[in-house]
């Protein structure tokens, strides 16, 4: 008797010295078990937070149906003949103790209550059970560069058509220049072409529901070449992202008329559509879902993109449902190829592109866009004008006004459609090459800035009304609201609180009352293996006052 009074005594001392620097810290989250059951009467959610067999150590609160919850730090020594629990409301040994990966329990003898008939002390049923974690492992797949082993499969035929030419290299010849040297071939009767395209991906990513990103190089319609320095730059940092990259040839070449420019810019768009149906015929052992499609290009490949998404058969130029009647060209969808695969565009990548008609973006056409663009563009225009402004007037006698990034920004504002304007201020044209074949550091503006926004439509997002990150403490527990769309939560975690019972997903928390900060942390996933974080800060409300979380 006389040793467990001292003993009592010296874990008094002791734990007057533990509570007071550690109930006012907040709970490290280190090594965290934690344990649901009872001591006594009380309903308890007890973490064990260091791993030290001899002597336990961690934090518990009492669930009374509260939302917010003092914490009561505890210990367990485990170095005697009956372990010993020591906390502000428990303190005494544990007899019949069973301790081992799932369960603690035993009895308390609790030598902090008064004794009961002058010599026996008050016993509390001590029984706690291991909640189950889920073992995940939330990656940065589609954020980050995550892979570095990228394959590279060239000049894969995707279907054929008549034109002038699909490839013609960049060079550093005024833009005049270039088109003067094609003139004599674009006077010629059109030629059966091969259209081809390269395939980047990762050579160990073994996943068979991979998004997919089209990207279609620039030149004006007249020139270029899937294996520009840019869409190869872009490719490889899309596929080492985690995503499937197919990067195009296209028809090129046009008489000087605003006829045949308009219909070099049609060919694209059935070309780049006639790619994104070979790759939904393809889908299953490419291990792409078709569903899930991006288009991205540069300049012209930038009209081709915003087009292939947004025009419809009866949205097509007047010239062109003229020449449909006389037979002369086709439908978007009937050249190329016969596949007839159907496939889904999920976002565009805008970069210094244009298109003709703003009304082509109807409300209902829910496609997210991200422009990039130069303010100071003066081949293709950042708001509404004539292309090649400094072309002697010449642009005015054979090509239209054109909306540019600007104007795309604003209509799609105006519909409702989730859109991102990066402008770049005082810059021109193609700002990332420094030649034509030499890239500068605005390649670095364009990866970023594209890989982001392509990602906000890979990964899951969450909904979490402002209003139920706002708690009364003198409110009942109850689960905080939330949806995930794009996929399903995995795990919610709590800073600054503790979840009130094991269901993974779900988000009833008791906060503690002295912790610093307050965060509720939502881990979910979908069909795609994109990992998504989101952290939301908590604030605790007492009447009229607002005790902001940091």
């Amino acid at each position: 008797m006389i040793f467990c009074n001292l003993r009592f005594a010296l874990a008094s001392i002791a734990a007057c010295l533990f509570f007071s620097f550690t109930v006012n810290a907040q709970p490290s989250g280190q090594h965290q078990s934690v344990y649901d059951g009872y001591i006594d009467s009380d309903k308890i959610i007890l973490v064990k937070e260091s791993k030290d067999p001899v002597f336990m150590k961690g934090y518990f609160v009492v669930n009374r149906g509260k939302t917010i919850e003092d914490v009561h730090p505890f210990s367990i020594d485990f170095s005697g003949r009956k372990p010993f629990f020591q906390s502000d409301l428990f303190t005494g040994p544990l007899k019949q103790a069973t301790t081992d990966t799932t369960q603690m329990s035993g009895t308390l003898k609790l030598m902090n209550k008064k004794k009961r008939f002058l010599f026996f002390r008050t016993k509390a049923v001590f029984d706690l059970t291991l909640r189950h974690a889920e073992n995940i492992n939330p990656t940065e797949k589609y954020k980050e560069e995550v892979f570095n082993d990228i394959e590279v499969k060239s000049d894969i035929l995707y279907g054929k058509a008549l034109g002038y030419w699909t490839h013609s290299p960049y060079s550093d010849d005024p833009y005049v220049v270039t088109l003067g040297k094609g003139l004599i071939k674009s006077f010629k009767d059109l030629q059966p072409l091969d259209l081809k395209l390269d395939l980047y991906y990762s050579k160990t990513d073994l996943f068979k529901n991979r998004p997919c990103v089209l990207l279609i190089h620039g030149g004006a319609f007249y020139i270029g070449s899937k294996e520009s320095v840019c869409e190869q730059a872009l490719a490889t940092s899309l596929a080492k992202r985690g995503y499937f990259v197919a990067s195009i040839d296209y028809r090129l070449g046009f008489k000087p008329t605003p006829a045949d420019i308009e219909m070099s810019a049609y060919r694209a768009i059935q070309d780049a559509h006639a790619a994104l149906r070979f790759l939904a015929h393809h889908s299953p052992g490419l291990g792409i879902n078709p569903n899930q499609i991006y288009v991205g290009g540069t300049s012209a490949g930038g009209v081709a993109s915003l087009n292939v998404a947004f025009m419809d058969n009866d949205e097509r130029p007047a010239r062109i449902l003229e020449n449909e009647k006389k037979g002369t060209v086709s439908k978007i969808e009937e050249s190329g190829n016969k596949f007839t695969e159907t496939f889904t565009i999920k976002a565009v990548a805008n970069m210094w592109g244009a298109v003709s008609d703003l009304n082509l973006i109807d409300r209902d056409e829910k496609i997210p866009v991200l422009s990039i663009h130069g303010t100071h563009d003066d081949v293709v225009p950042f708001e509404y004008d004539f292309p090649f402004r400094n072309s002697l007037m010449i642009n005015r006698m054979i090509m239209d006004k054109m909306y540019g990034s600007k104007s795309i920004h604003d209509r799609l504002n105006s519909v409702g459609i989730r859109n991102r304007l990066v402008a770049l201020p005082g810059m021109g044209h193609e700002p990332e090459l420094e030649t034509y074949n030499k890239l500068n550091t605005y390649i670095d503006t364009l990866t970023s800035n594209i890989s982001a926004f392509f990602y906000e439509e890979t990964a899951p997002a969450i909904l979490l009304p402002a209003s139920q990150l706002s708690v009364n403490p003198n409110a009942s527990l109850k689960s905080i609201y939330y949806e995930v769309s794009n996929g399903k939560a995995i795990e919610v975690m709590a800073e600054g609180g503790v979840k009130a019972n094991s269901n993974p997903a779900d988000a009833t928390v008791i906060w503690f009352s002295k912790a610093e900060s307050r965060k509720l942390k939502i881990i979910s996933t979908n069909q795609f293996e994109a990992w998504s974080i989101n952290e939301f800060p908590v604030t605790i409300v007492q009447s009229d006052i607002i005790v902001k979380s940091r």
